[in-house]
């Protein structure tokens, strides 16, 4: 366990620099040197120094404590916000694949055949392929075509666009979580499938060992290890799916600003933290120590779980 932490701890460490000088170097190296504004014009910006001339001044000013600021204001300071609106929406949809996953998982088995059901086949594996902002298009489709012939003059039951820690946040989860949820379920699924047809499950079964009986001593601990490190994965979707999801709803948090530093808004006028490599750096680090935590933290989980793993750690080198 303490070698699988370590080793982890040192790709963090390695990454983190590196994450680093690629977002500053994609903001000043692959960053659009012009775009066009509102009235179509093209705008130069002036020509920068050397990458390196430029990244070395950074990291002074970083080793000192510097993080940058925008409008005066440092980036630690400005980002809060909008990190504490992300997390909150990562939070949530977590949530929903924690306890959403493994239950669709084990709702698609039929307890006769001890198999996937055709009908949760089907569902669960179109689900699990569909990229997430589909979801959200198809919704917003439904609630808009709703609201105009069926609820008049009501407006829409759930609003589509901006942020709130309310029915904002509902269609943004769901739109979230659909993809990581029927991924983990299929992943249930599947491994529970297997180990239902084996053969100490018939004995169990044929000495009088009822269902819930079997799954809670027998068939779920056996899959818990997999299924965590799925749920890991997971988050690793979620994190990814941010910024499409973010930018389609309107919802004020870090994908949304991301998108707004490596791009042109719709109305062809850069946003204010446009092309930012400071901004774009820190970015990139917190995304990269995100993704890395979880994958620790699910690695932990299933050590932790699986007593295979644990003998597998602790058996001595030959």
């Amino acid at each position: 366990m303490v070698r699988l932490i370590l080793r982890k701890l040192a790709l963090l460490i390695v990454l983190i620099p590196l994450l680093n000088a690629f977002g500053f170097f994609y903001a000043n190296a692959f960053g659009p040197r012009r775009f066009v504004n509102a009235v179509g014009s093209l705008v130069e910006r002036e020509a920068a120094p050397p990458f390196s001339e430029i990244y070395a001044a950074y990291l002074q000013r970083l080793l000192s404590g510097d993080f940058g600021a925008i409008s005066r204001v440092p980036i630690p300071d400005y980002i809060r916000t909008p990190l504490n609106n992300s997390l909150a929406l990562l939070g949530v949809a977590l949530v929903l694949v924690v306890i959403l996953g493994p239950l669709l998982g084990l709702l698609a088995i039929d307890r006769h055949t001890r198999r996937i059901s055709p009908r949760a086949q089907l569902i669960l594996t179109i689900g699990s392929a569909l990229p997430g902002f589909f979801l959200g298009s198809v919704l917003i489709a439904v609630i808009l075509y709703g609201s105009r012939y069926f609820w008049w003059g009501r407006g829409t039951v759930l609003p589509i666009q901006g942020f709130g820690l309310d029915a904002h946040l509902i269609i943004p989860t769901i739109t979230l979580a659909a993809r990581p949820v029927l991924y983990v379920a299929y992943l249930t699924a599947g491994l529970l499938e297997h180990e239902l047809q084996q053969d100490y499950v018939r004995v169990a079964l044929g000495k009088g060992l009822s269902w819930s009986a079997l799954l809670r001593r027998h068939a779920l601990p056996n899959i818990t290890a997999p299924v965590v490190v799925a749920m890991g994965q997971s988050l690793r979707f979620l994190v990814s799916g941010l910024i499409l999801v973010e930018a389609l709803f309107d919802w004020r948090g870090m994908g949304r600003m991301f998108m707004q530093t490596i791009s042109v808004s719709n109305t062809l006028r850069a946003a204010p933290i446009f092309g930012n490599a400071e901004l774009l750096a820190f970015i990139f680090v917190l995304f990269g120590v995100l993704l890395l935590l979880a994958d620790l933290l699910a690695s932990i989980v299933s050590h932790l779980a699986d007593p295979r793993l644990r003998r597998a750690v602790e058996r001595p080198l030959a």
